[in-house]
Parts: C-alpha cells; sequence; structure tokens
C-alpha cells in the first residue's frame, strides 16, 4: 500500500493532502476535546497524531507491536488502541501521548483483537477477538475485562446502534453477525449472512 491517509474535502469531493502514516495504516479516530486525529499504523507499532487544521503530523505514540483498531472514550478522554499481536488493549492518556495501562484480552497465546468500540450507553469498551471467537467487555473505569461474549467465528468488525442500543459483530469465520445486548452482556440473536467462496 501507500502507508498513506488521504484528506478528501467533502464539498468538492476531491483529495486536498495525503499524509505518509507509516506502514499499513490499519484505524482512526477522532478527538472532539482537542480536534485531532489519530491513526494506528499496524507495522511501524505507532500511533500518529495529526492537526488537521494543516494536516501535519505533531505527534507519535509507541504501541508495540502492532496497533490492529482504536477508539476513543470521551468519559475519560483516553484512546484504547487494540493490539491484534499481544493480545492486549493499550490505554493512552492523550494528555500525555503515553499507554499507562495493559489490558489483556482473550486466552493466551491466542492473537487478537480486530476491532474495538466504545458504547456511549453504559460506557465500556468492546472488543472483538478474532481468534478465539469472544467478546471481550472493558470497563475503562478500572481498566479491566469484566465479561466475556462468545459469539460467531472469527469476529473481525464491530458496531453500535444508538436507536436500540445493541451492538452488532461481524463474525468473518462462519459469515454471521452476532447481536448483543449491553445491558445483560448477552447475544440475543445470531444472523447468517452465507460465507463466501
Amino acid at each position: 500500500g501507500s502507508s498513506t491517509i488521504s484528506v478528501v474535502n467533502t464539498q468538492t469531493i476531491s483529495v486536498v493532502a495525503t499524509i505518509f502514516v507509516g506502514s499499513w495504516p490499519r484505524a482512526m479516530a477522532y478527538d472532539p476535546s482537542n480536534g485531532y486525529v489519530y491513526v494506528a499504523s499496524y507495522n511501524a507499532s505507532t500511533v500518529f497524531v495529526i492537526d488537521p487544521v494543516n494536516n501535519t503530523i505533531i505527534a507519535s505514540i509507541a504501541v508495540k507491536p502492532s496497533p490492529s483498531a482504536i477508539a476513543y472514550d470521551p468519559s475519560n478522554g483516553y484512546l484504547y488502541v487494540a493490539d491484534a499481536e499481544s493480545s492486549a488493549v493499550l490505554a493512552v492518556n492523550l494528555s500525555e501521548n503515553a499507554v499507562t495501562a495493559v489490558i489483556s484480552v482473550g486466552p493466551p497465546g491466542l492473537r487478537g483483537p480486530d476491532a474495538i468500540l466504545y458504547d456511549p450507553g453504559n460506557g465500556y469498551l468492546y472488543v472483538a477477538n478474532y481468534w478465539s471467537d469472544i467478546v471481550s467487555v472493558i470497563d475503562p473505569r478500572i481498566n479491566s475485562v469484566i465479561a466475556n461474549i462468545s459469539v460467531g467465528q472469527g469476529p473481525d468488525a464491530i458496531a453500535y446502534d444508538p436507536s436500540n442500543g445493541y451492538i452488532y459483530v461481524a463474525n468473518f469465520g462462519n459469515g454471521s453477525v452476532s447481536v448483543i445486548n449491553p445491558s445483560y452482556n448477552t447475544v440475543v440473536a445470531n444472523i447468517s449472512l452465507g460465507t463466501w467462496s
């Protein structure tokens, strides 16, 4: 790949800037409190901090070994970085641009996670662990896993629906979507989409 991100003017639908962010950028998050954009570069083991006012990198945060997904928690102003190779989530204090906690997710020895999101309804983080077929629930107030939810095979994407408060997990391995009720942290439905061939 190009190891860059493209800045698009939504009015003209044109690229207005290209920013080099290291090898294999995998995920992005926006911090509304400071207006910065955070980009996780998988092979560079770094989260780059971009100021969108001038489209330049203003800082870099070491998050070894392989950041695969990131989520911003507006309740504490931290960035949470899922690391696919270490089976952990890193808590980053954005006022210091430094990792302050490492939270283990999934069974030891199994790689993941591949996706993470913040649930504004309960303030928890939900982490999709591809190789263990579970979603880990993190309470960011104590930076600990408080529940593990079994889902379909190979969960690799996750989304929150504010209209009903449910969380939807895409399971790449068996072509399904698991529906989680975060009030109880249980799967309430599995939707089969068919497998690819």
